[in-house]
């Protein structure tokens, strides 16, 4: 087990991140008795509507500011409180041994939640791999995107098919949908590309039905396409209009969640989510071209090459995200943000990238941290 003590804390939401370090307890044995012991979850896709279904009556969220090098200085998204989390799994009576002989799937999977909510560790091997916080690079990569757009290297998210792997929180995903829908108006499907894809990739179940698509529907909710819902609704207590730049709280009403699948179906967006290990990944097509059907215009990740045991499956993964069958070029955008080093865990660019050099990638680096623990994004070209 290992506590990182660099994640964005969710009772600090200023701009200035915490200290950087790590505790470790018995490391070697750690790592022996995990291995010896490690059982990765299967690649499943989880049902959109049985996520939704999850998502409580009432959610309470905090802003998270991230700082720009544009000329927009920073940008404000909204995310779901950890407590709040914890509290959801606390009042659906995780663990309770009635619950879990009327339902043994979401009571098995929220006792597994709890678990890791309640442990003094940020990471256990195959296990429990960080998700329900938000990590630093993750903010990098959303700088750097916004880079991009300001600088038009990247014309449009519309039209792409887009993977985040290792999603956790999704907060590059939280801002592409935030792009997506704030230079669109429903009714203008005519107007936009066939279809926008949006796939979210998590080691556990319990970060995607949390956080993941929590955190996207507060991003629908701060945009104009939630306006007729509230204006339908006509109650400030069941659908308030909320400043982002402050906490509080949302209440999710079955009119909601319609509102919110009315829209990704007016924008032609399609958002799915899939849980387990990279080893197997196999996302079934979505696009009717065989072309298109099996790779994506912009694959993402950050904070997931802290394993050195892990590089292997993530590269593979990203090649195949990269390339269709047969391909050997192609035009996509291939970013992973990291850490420099990760203290005690073992892994870290540098391993990184003798590991994708081994496999003929070339890797430049487009955006550097050097405060602190260094990070980097770096992209890759096969």
């Amino acid at each position: 087990m290992f506590k990182f003590d660099f994640d964005i804390d969710d009772a600090d939401d200023s701009e200035d991140f915490l200290s950087l370090g790590i505790e470790t307890i018995n490391l070697q044995d750690t790592l022996a008795q995990e291995k010896a012991s490690l059982q990765l979850e299967p690649f499943s896709e989880i049902s959109f509507n049985q996520l939704l279904y999850g998502v409580p009556d009432q959610i309470s969220y905090s802003p998270l500011f991230i700082p720009l090098s544009s000329t927009r200085k920073s940008t404000c998204l909204l995310r779901r409180d950890l407590f709040d989390a914890r509290f959801q799994l606390i009042s659906e009576g995780a663990g309770d041994a009635v619950e879990a002989e009327s339902n043994p799937f979401d009571s098995i999977t929220s006792r597994k939640a709890l678990e890791f909510l309640d442990a003094p560790s940020d990471l256990v091997p195959g296990i429990y791999e960080g998700g329900l916080k938000t990590w630093e690079c993750s903010l990098d990569l959303v700088d750097y995107l916004d880079s991009l757009e300001e600088t038009s290297e990247l014309e449009s998210f519309y039209g792409k098919r887009i993977l985040e792997i290792g999603c956790g929180t999704g907060v590059p995903s939280m801002y592409i949908f935030r792009e997506l829908l704030s230079f669109a108006k429903c009714g203008d499907q005519d107007k936009l590309p066939a279809e926008t894809v949006i796939h979210l990739q998590d080691y556990n179940t319990s970060v995607l039905q949390l956080v993941t698509l929590p955190n996207m529907l507060l991003t629908w909710y701060t945009s104009t396409h939630a306006d007729a819902y509230r204006t339908a609704m006509n109650d400030d207590d069941m659908a308030p209009t909320i400043q982002p730049i402050n906490a509080g709280e949302l209440p999710i009403t079955p009119e909601f969640k319609t509102a919110f699948l009315k829209t990704l179906e007016s924008l032609n967006i399609t958002l799915r989510f899939f849980v387990g290990s990279w080893d197997t990944f196999s996302p079934l097509p979505t696009s009717a071209d065989p072309v298109k059907a099996n790779k994506y215009d912009i694959i993402l990740t950050s904070e997931t090459i802290y394993r050195k045991e892990s590089l292997r499956p993530l590269i593979d993964l990203m090649r195949r995200a990269c390339l269709g069958p047969g391909e050997k070029e192609a035009s996509y955008l291939c970013l992973v943000a990291a850490k420099v080093l990760y203290f005690g865990v073992g892994g870290g660019v540098s391993d990184f990238l003798q590991a994708v050099e081994g496999e003929k990638a070339t890797v430049d680096t487009v955006l550097e941290r050097t405060a602190g623990v260094g990070r980097k994004i770096m992209r890759i070209r096969w």
